[in-house]
């Protein structure tokens, strides 16, 4: 935690929220791209029963850290909390100086979205560039419906980036937002766009690369991505390099940047392009794969062109090949550390280790992911299925063994006495175990039962059996709240 959020809360603590809010107000105007201090800032509102000037807060704080967890519990305060008055003094923290801003997209053939895509941000932008590269549809008497719209013709030489290059080179405003055909921008964040660039203007010799949320639509269902960077400073010589999946880049660094900040922006953009019936009239995959293997080709050593490959490949269920070229990934990438996609390097490699039974490898492959980032999610959950799958072998295992000790009472005969024991009781009393932890618990309960007809006394059975009590009766709690 920071010094000063820290000081912050330990001032929300002790309800002391006149101080809390004067030291959070200092924080934001010197640090306004802090989503924490704005939160902290709307606490110590909040507490002062200041309801309205409390979201306007939070909703500064939710641009900034748009994956925030504590969106939903401050809403859920704000309805408890008198709306208040408006405090001029809080308003003019979230003024920002004007930015202008250009939307950049680059089409070909997009007849089919590229009306929406335009919709949806005409009047948003001070203006628009489209580079299209051969388009033999009716996207171009589309886009002649749009005057405003400033269109420019270049031809296809196998490279995105070109295209993209292309286009920035007729950017005239101060930042550049990139939209693709197949996308439409959320109509509720069309202001974030300006504010979001606005505040991170002016970083020194820091240049900030803005992550939208791009939300895929795919089989009826939505999953939001922020890692997508669509949002940055024209005038910084940035610039993308590589024929597909281009990444921005710097003249001194090129795409391993030490001097670029990349950062989420509560920018939302929806994309239908991974439908199945879109992918397969534009053949992506194929195209995808010649223009990586061209880039592994021109740049060897590059790590980022063979993660690209390796997670394209392996999205054609050529998990061979695919494991190949992301341990090239692996390799490069130890001569790079600037390299920012091993975790997910890594958590591909998983995947396809799991799926041949390679627990150890795959084990392997989290704990390096989580050596990078030790609060990574997806390594510890990937973790925690193996370990569970593996526990699942063991019982079964177990079960086994339970069923060779209570057969070799008849074959064995060494000079050591077997505990009977086992034979009695202790065999089944082991197995109801193991089938609660199956999930089989009326079996276990039964079997227990008839073990406890036999030793009435035991109170190992009294203890084990009011478990299952217990669980009955959480049953039929269940079964009324249905």
């Amino acid at each position: 935690m920071h010094p000063r959020h820290e000081m912050i809360t330990h001032l929300l603590k002790q309800q002391r929220y006149q101080e809390a809010e004067a030291h959070a107000i200092e924080h934001v105007r010197l640090f306004p791209i802090d989503g924490q201090g704005w939160v902290l800032l709307g606490e110590a509102l909040l507490h002062q029963q200041n309801g309205e000037m409390a979201r306007l807060m939070f909703e500064r704080a939710h641009l900034l850290d748009p994956e925030a967890t504590w969106m939903p519990m401050a809403y859920q305060e704000l309805e408890k909390t008198p709306i208040g008055g408006v405090r001029q003094d809080i308003v003019d923290l979230l003024q920002t100086k004007p930015v202008s801003v250009s939307a950049a997209i680059i089409v070909k053939n997009e007849e089919r979205c590229i009306k929406r895509c335009l919709d949806s941000i005409i009047g948003v932008f001070d203006e628009i560039v489209v580079v299209d590269s051969g388009s033999t549809d009716q996207t171009l008497s589309i886009l002649t419906d749009y005057p405003t719209v400033k269109v420019r013709q270049t031809v296809w030489n196998d490279s995105f980036s070109q295209l993209r290059n292309e286009a920035l080179a007729h950017v005239t405003s101060d930042w550049v937002f990139w939209l693709d055909a197949d996308e439409w921008l959320h109509p509720e964040d069309q202001a974030n766009i300006r504010t979001a660039a606005a505040l991170y203007s002016g970083l020194g010799h820091i240049i900030p690369v803005l992550h939208v949320g791009l939300i895929n639509q795919v089989n009826g269902s939505e999953v939001c991505d922020y890692s997508v960077p669509r949002l940055f400073p024209a005038g910084r010589g940035l610039y993308y390099s590589g024929r597909i999946h281009e990444q921005i880049a710097t003249q001194e660094e090129g795409i391993f940047t030490s001097n670029v900040l990349h950062k989420p922006t509560k920018i939302r953009v929806f994309h239908d392009g991974y439908e199945a019936s879109v992918k397969k009239d534009k053949d992506k995959f194929n195209r995808n794969i010649h223009l990586l293997r061209l880039m592994t080709q021109e740049e060897p050593e590059n790590s980022g062109w063979w993660y690209f490959l390796g997670r394209e490949t392996m999205s054609l269920g050529d998990y061979d090949s695919a494991l190949d070229y992301l341990r090239k990934s692996e390799e490069y990438a130890r001569t790079n550390p600037k390299f920012g996609r091993m975790p997910e390097v890594y958590m591909l490699m998983t995947r396809i280790l799991a799926s041949r039974n390679e627990w150890e490898q795959a084990e392997e492959c989290c704990r390096k992911a989580l050596k990078l980032h030790p609060d990574f999610p997806d390594a510890r959950y990937a973790l925690a299925e193996m370990q569970m799958r593996k526990a699942r072998l063991l019982l079964q295992e177990a079960e086994g063994h339970i069923g060779a000790a209570v057969e070799g009472f008849g074959t064995y005969r060494g000079t050591v006495t077997a505990d009977r024991d086992i034979l009695a009781w202790k065999a089944d009393v082991l197995k109801a175990d193991l089938l609660v932890h199956s999930g089989k618990i009326a079996e276990a309960g039964f079997l227990l039962k008839k073990v406890r007809q036999s030793h009435p006394k035991m109170t190992v059975l009294s203890n084990k059996l009011a478990f299952f009590d217990l669980q009955r009766r959480l049953l039929d709690q269940y079964n009324q709240q249905r």
